[in-house]
């Protein structure tokens, strides 16, 4: 069986709450260009070879040359990048000035991780981990450079490098740091490393006990250890602190509805806090489809298509509950819209005292259409044969 859909409208709103600033860097590097020899014309030489004879400047270059055509694909893909961030620093007025910073004064962290965060748009997470890992270096007690490095490597698939560099930096944090302590929750989280990463969390929370997405962060954590009950705790004491998080509401309705005995109203109440009537039944019976409950995602799946026939994911929830239940698809007709004015006139007649008025009774005749029953209880074959 497929996954349910859950249905999205602008972002994603369920799971982890990333805390702290992201923060990712690049850093440039300069490449000596090797120029080519002329025999019987002069050179600069290293600084720690000899006078040589034209005949070995020439089979120096030679080799160099040759060095230049055998780079590997990885090699030449690393020069491009380097020369995509000098290229990018060359046109930018505030990288050049946030460069010339670093040149006069390599400590000046603020502007290290200024630049960081600059090249990191240009698309150079590789470089931006080289500058991130020298701002550590320099600064160990610093919990940008190390979020900045942590989140980097995660984003480039190395989380566990990533969770090394979060060690490292907890290590010159004597007091802890919630920042950085959360963050380790949750790549222990993707790891699959529950307890630890519930550990994490809680000391990140000892630190910061009104974040309300630590708070999400934890009960996030504990749904994935089936502690439903222990989970809409954090998620409640979440929403207290941050009531338009629709993160929270979500993950506070899927625990919600993995209660036993499920709570699907206040679950199904939750959802609609941040989304359409149409999108929280879905996004219900989702969570119902997970929990292999198929009569009651049936349910919800139906009151979100008669409140929206043409919804595709609903209509494709409703197809994979079918699959497993073997009933039959069918798709609920929306209700009429009312009337107001109707509704309304109705309305004063009634506090009036008018009596409302009776349906007017067709007189006899014909009814065009043919087949079809006229007001005498004839067909039309049958009135046109008394003519």
């Amino acid at each position: 069986m497929g996954r349910a859909t859950v249905f999205l409208e602008s972002r994603t709103r369920l799971g982890l709450v990333l805390a702290g600033a992201v923060a990712s860097v690049s850093c440039v590097h300069q490449v000596q260009v090797v120029q080519s020899t002329v025999p019987g014309q002069a050179q600069n030489l290293p600084h720690n070879s000899r006078t040589r004879t034209a005949k070995q400047a020439q089979a120096i270059a030679g080799a160099n040359r040759a060095r230049a055509t055998a780079l590997t694909p990885v090699s030449a893909v690393m020069q491009r990048q380097i020369q995509n961030a000098i290229d990018a620093g060359e046109g930018d007025m505030e990288a050049r000035g946030l460069r010339q910073r670093l040149a006069t004064n390599a400590d000046d962290l603020d502007a290290r991780i200024r630049l960081a965060r600059l090249y990191s748009s240009r698309g150079l997470p590789d470089l931006a981990i080289e500058h991130y890992r020298m701002a550590a270096a320099r600064f160990p007690d610093s919990v940008a450079a190390a979020l900045g490095l942590a989140k980097t490597l995660d984003g480039m698939g190395e989380s566990d490098e990533a969770l090394k560099a979060v060690a490292e930096s907890l290590k010159s944090q004597p007091r802890g740091s919630w920042e950085l302590l959360s963050l380790r929750g949750i790549l222990e989280d993707r790891a699959g490393h529950a307890a630890q990463a519930e550990a994490s969390h809680r000391a990140a929370l000892a630190l910061e006990p009104k974040n309300g997405s630590l708070h999400n962060n934890l009960g996030y954590n504990l749904l994935t250890q089936g502690r439903a009950d222990e989970a809409a705790a954090e998620f409640r004491r979440a929403v207290e602190i941050d009531p338009r998080s629709e993160i929270a509401h979500n993950n506070l309705a899927t625990a919600l509805a993995s209660q036993s005995p499920p709570a699907s109203k206040e679950a199904l109440l939750e959802l609609q806090r941040s989304s359409s009537p149409a999108i929280a039944h879905n996004n219900l019976a989702a969570v119902l489809i997970g929990q292999k409950r198929y009569p009651e995602a049936r349910v919800e799946l139906e009151a979100a298509l008669r409140i929206r026939p043409d919804f595709p994911a609903a209509i494709s929830n409703l197809r994979m509950v079918a699959d497993e239940d073997g009933r039959p698809i069918t798709i609920p007709v929306a209700s009429p819209p009312v009337n107001f004015w109707k509704r309304a006139a109705s309305w004063t007649r009634l506090i009036a005292g008018i009596p409302a008025p009776k349906p007017a009774v067709p007189g006899p005749g014909p009814v065009t259409g043919s087949g079809q029953t006229n007001t005498a209880g004839q067909t039309n074959a049958a009135a046109a044969g008394k003519d």
